[in-house]
């Protein structure tokens, strides 16, 4: 663990998960990798548009750079939105656009 990071959790639906634990294992990168790509990717993209985790959905953990949360927490509160849901956006609206599958 590198020590310049902060660990964030949300919840994942089981097929989100897994589609992204595919889409990792397809493009040969760790999660931890894919993670940082799509909030990062998010971010730069201005997309006003959240969705939100879903009800039933599984808490997972993930280690994001200390520079990538505060930029989560700068358009979370710009936005008015929960933190973990702008990450959640990103890894959700990355993986459609990377894979081509809706989730």
């Amino acid at each position: 663990m590198d020590t310049h990071e902060t660990l964030k959790q949300l919840k994942l639906g089981e097929d989100t998960r897994s589609a992204l634990k595919s889409y990792a294992a397809q493009e040969g990168i760790f999660l931890k990798q894919l993670y940082r790509d799509a909030v990062s990717w998010f971010l730069a993209s201005n997309d006003p548009e959240y969705l939100a985790s879903p009800r039933d959905g599984v808490y997972i953990s993930i280690w994001l750079p200390n520079p990538i949360v505060m930029e989560v927490k700068t358009r979370a509160e710009e936005d008015s939105q929960p933190q973990n849901r702008v990450i959640y956006t990103s890894l959700v609206k990355y993986l459609a656009k990377k894979s081509k599958k809706i989730i």
